[in-house]
């Protein structure tokens, strides 16, 4: 991965997780993940696992298929 694709999906994951980024930041992140299909993949799958914990984090059961996906989605990132 090039560097400056690290550092751009690094700032994109504040994003993810909800740091205050300034707009000037956004605006370069916005604009390297939609020049850059791979960033653009990878930052787009990170969202939903970000957004399935989510919803999954005060429930206790989570199916074993949907546990697996998500252990997968991890050990591959």
């Amino acid at each position: 991965m090039k560097e400056h694709c690290r550092e751009t999906l690094e700032r994109a994951y504040l994003y993810l997780d909800k740091e205050q980024l300034g707009e000037r930041e956004r605006t370069q992140i916005r604009t390297h993940l939609e020049e850059c299909t791979p960033c653009y993949e990878r930052y787009d799958l990170e969202q939903q696992v970000a957004e399935i914990i989510a919803r999954l984090k005060d429930n206790r059961s989570c199916p074993a298929g949907l546990r697996k996906k998500i252990k997968t989605l991890l050990d591959e990132a």
